[in-house]
């Protein structure tokens, strides 16, 4: 017996025989306790295991515990004065860690505040040599760390983790801690306290190291050299994340977002606006979504200018009933459906496509006044229990009378004044546990802010916002590319692979983005509107913005990236000639990858980055390899060739399944990949046939890169447009034939029977000026933007429409290049909306 063992046995007033150290093993990991904690986690022993609250401005004092042993769990009871606290120890079948939990049983009656939670008061017994906290604080969020990584000899580790993101990490020598402030309040009415577990998990360092932080999109570099986590600490704590999941999806997820066609500019009142649903709803069915996020206008229900949130949409919230809800004019359980409502939902469920409400949790519910904020009231604070009950009945109750099938939650906002940022953070997860553990199957789709608070935010839903931010082009910085959807799909991938790396986010649970968010501001900044008889709503803008050449880039993308969350944006829906005109074989190809998902969704259940992140130069991409057989998805969103090399664990059979379908390449243990600019390649691996060293694969030359020499400030070449290309363009125009307007030239990605020249830049600022001349003759240059209006942050680069160039004729090329470049930011001059063939 040790001498904190024996230590403990001699304060007892009754002092029984010291329990014999016990063990919990589940075939992975084994841990061993003594007389007052864990003593061993596998071959990591530790000197000290403590913990501590602090309650109503004092600190508790514990006592000698008694410790009670059962099948996976070790509890220590202590007292100490009305106190009764239990440290539950847990080791379930499957996991990799242990579970350490602080119960508070019972204490005096009545509220009382929680001050502090210390999980971990520990010391290693052996020397700890290199420590990694998990720094993620955000100081408007009142945020801090996630825990830390503690590193040993021989490549031995303990990831020290606790299930909240605003922990304080502490470390001196071998000792640690790991300490959070509630200031909460808690009445034991509501049954016992239950703190944020803390986790216990060893592994072994794999000696591949990520960066630090993530090269800022899409800046030059060079990414950051400092070494972060090894993949195995990503991977440990990952494994945690996923063990507590309560989302348990048996299929992948397919949701079209209709915020995303601006089906808030719908009036579902008239005849006409659910005519123009019922297009989105057929188009949505036919590309393979289950669920569409429904939020359009009803001038029936609610008027705009009644909205009362800061942003104007308050009128589309729970299918247009949010005014009403907040009021209290309108019962989520037993309110009339307005017939125009009860038409778009019996529709809907006639496709088999459940509609998911669209929901501000923080509205200023007018019920209670103790949950409003601020003079206008407008706002509630989610730190208020009795709001987090209300929420919770109301939630329920309309899923149950209007047969939603989920909820998107959008602006839940956790910093206001008036509960602490913590308690606002635990009372919305509460409200989304309470939601998931009663309704298992409903969609909870999250949006602003639910991406900032990591994974223990997230168990509950189905996944974090698809792009961290708002989806709107303009809210993010754009890749240099003329095509919108493969701009959005390099930023959901980079989104991604930010959630998997550096969040933690198991593969059910990282979302996908497919196309994009049509734009909704014109060139003033605002979105167009007209007054009618039923308020102000806004009028039609941008139904047209179908990206005829990026969709298949950017669908294998979100697939490649996020196969369980297939979230499907803007589809050709609502402008009647690009619904008419979207061929049975694109629809075809679409649903068939939105499928593919469910057949292989145990594979992609092993999906993994590989290549480092998406950035400037380079190609990125994913593999899932589940044994002998797996799938690897490439993409290269520059405009130029690039060239990459990808090990492979064991010697694979190479197939092509895009875009090639089934062409067999050969058998190896490496592959050499060469892919042309805006290329997405996706292979099959199975078991091999006598592989070589490395397979290579390269691309044809596709003659869209113009070679050029640069002199001073001049870039110049010279070009020779084949007749093909010019007919590959006409017979797009005849297959993709809308009546395009003067508006619609202005964006990159419309019109794609244009030839275009693009001059391509990396951090390009459209501050900038460029010239062009074509055998000796200048032509119009235009800047390029991924939004309807001109954005600095979504400027592109410079472009000009050289549709009229004679075919098969030599062409000189001369480009007058912005003064002051840095190196290497000039990526090349380029023909787009040209296909390979």
């Amino acid at each position: 017996m040790n001498a904190r063992a024996m230590a403990a046995c001699l304060v007892w007033l009754a002092p029984p025989l010291c329990a014999e150290p016990v063990k919990l093993s589940n075939g992975r990991i084994t841990a061993e306790f003594g007389d007052d904690g864990l003593i061993a986690v596998n071959d990591l022993r530790l000197a000290r295991d403590e913990f501590g609250l602090a309650i109503g401005g004092r600190a508790i004092e514990p006592g000698t515990p008694v410790r009670k042993d059962e099948a996976s769990r070790v509890i220590y009871s202590y007292a100490s004065g009305s106190w009764r606290i239990d440290v539950v120890y847990e080791l379930r079948a499957g996991w990799d860690f242990v579970s350490k939990q602080i119960v508070i049983r019972s204490g005096p009656p009545g509220r009382f505040r929680l001050d502090e939670v210390t999980v971990f008061r520990g010391a290693m017994a052996e020397a700890v040599r290199d420590a990694y906290v998990i720094a993620r604080g955000r100081p408007n969020l009142g945020t801090g760390d996630y825990g830390a990584f503690l590193r040993f000899a021989g490549g031995r580790g303990l990831a020290v983790v606790a299930q909240n993101p605003f922990l304080k990490v502490e470390r001196t020598g071998s000792a640690f801690a790991v300490v959070y402030k509630p200031d909460m309040d808690w009445d034991l009415a509501w049954g016992s306290f239950e703190a944020d577990r803390g986790l216990l998990g060893p592994y072994r360092a794999s000696g591949r190291m990520l960066p630090e932080r993530m090269l800022p999109e899409w800046q030059m570099g060079p990414i950051d050299s400092t070494p972060g986590m090894d993949e195995a600490e990503v991977a440990a704590f990952t494994g945690m994340v996923r063990a507590f999941l309560l989302y348990r999806p048996a299929k992948p997820l397919n949701l079209m977002v209709g915020w995303c066609v601006n089906d808030y500019q719908i009036d579902i009142a008239t005849p006409e606006g659910r005519t123009e649903y019922k297009r989105i709803l057929d188009q949505a069915d036919a590309l393979g979504a289950n669920h569409v996020l429904f939020a359009p206008a009803n001038s029936e229900v609610s008027r705009r200018d009644d909205d009362k949130d800061d942003w104007g949409w308050e009128h589309s919230l729970w299918f247009g009933m949010g005014q009403k809800i907040r009021q209290n004019q309108w019962d989520p359980a037993t309110g009339e459906i307005p017939s125009s409502v009860r038409e778009m939902l019996d529709y809907a469920r006639g496709k088999k496509l459940g509609l998911v409400a669209y929901v501000y949790p923080v509205m200023g519910f007018t019920q209670n006044p103790e949950w409003l904020l601020g003079a206008r009231g407008t706002r509630a604070n989610l730190g208020v229990r009795s709001l987090q009950d209300w929420l919770i009945r109301s939630l329920e109750a309309f899923v149950k009378h209007t047969g939603a099938s989920g909820f998107a939650f959008d602006h839940t906002f956790l910093a206001y004044e008036g509960t602490s940022r913590y308690a606002q953070w635990w009372g919305w997860r509460r409200v989304m546990e309470t939601l998931r553990s009663d309704m298992p199957e409903i969609v909870i789709d999250g949006r602003q802010a639910y991406q900032n608070y990591g994974p223990w935010s997230w168990l509950a839903g189905s996944y974090p916002h698809p792009t961290s931010t708002d989806e709107q082009p303009e809210s993010f910085v754009s890749f240099p590319d003329l095509s919108l959807d493969r701009v959005s799909a390099d930023r959901e991938r980079y989104t991604a692979y930010r959630y998997r790396n550096y969040e933690f986010a198991p593969d059910e649970i990282v979302p996908g983005f497919i196309t994009h968010q049509t734009g909704r501001n014109d060139d003033f900044g605002r979105m167009p509107e007209a007054r009618t008889r039923a308020g102000q709503t806004l009028l039609p803008f941008r139904p047209r913005d179908w990206d005829y050449l990026g969709w298949r880039y950017s669908l294998l993308s979100s697939i490649a990236i996020a196969g369980w969350n297939n979230v499907i944006n803007m589809i050709p829906a609502r402008d009647p000639e690009e619904f008419k005109n979207f061929s049975a074989e694109d629809r075809a190809f679409f649903r068939k990858w939105i499928d593919w998902t469910a057949a292989n969704k145990e594979t992609l259940q092993h999906t993994r980055t590989i290549l480092g992140q998406p950035a400037i130069g380079k190609i990125d991409g994913t593999a899932a390899i589940d044994g002998d057989h797996g799938f690897v998805f490439l993409f290269n969103p520059n405009a130029g060739r690039a060239s990459a090399h990808i090990p492979l664990e064991r010697g694979f059979q190479v197939r092509e399944l895009y875009p090639h379908e089934g062409r067999v390449v050969g058998s190896a243990h490496a592959i050499e990949v060469e892919l042309n600019g805006h290329a997405a390649l996706v292979l099959a691996l199975g078991p091999p046939q006598r592989a070589e060293a490395a397979l290579r694969i390269a691309a044809a030359d596709d003659g869209r890169e113009i070679r050029t020499r640069v002199a001073g400030n001049v870039a110049a070449g010279t070009i020779r447009v084949p007749q093909r290309v010019f007919e590959q363009l006409e017979a797009r125009r005849k297959a993709w034939p809308i009546s395009w307007t003067a508006e619609d030239y202005r964006s990159t990605w419309l019109v794609p029977h244009r030839l275009l020249l693009y001059v391509q830049f990396a951090e390009p600022d459209d501050r900038w000026n460029a010239a062009v001349r074509i055998d000796g003759r200048a032509v119009d240059v235009m800047k390029a933007y991924a939004s309807v209006r001109a954005n600095r942050r979504n400027f592109t680069g410079f472009y000009a429409d050289v549709s009229l160039l004679a075919a098969d004729v030599e062409h000189r090329i001369e480009v007058t290049l912005p003064e002051g470049l840095k190196p290497g930011q000039f990526l090349g001059v380029f023909l787009e909306n040209v296909e390979e063939q």
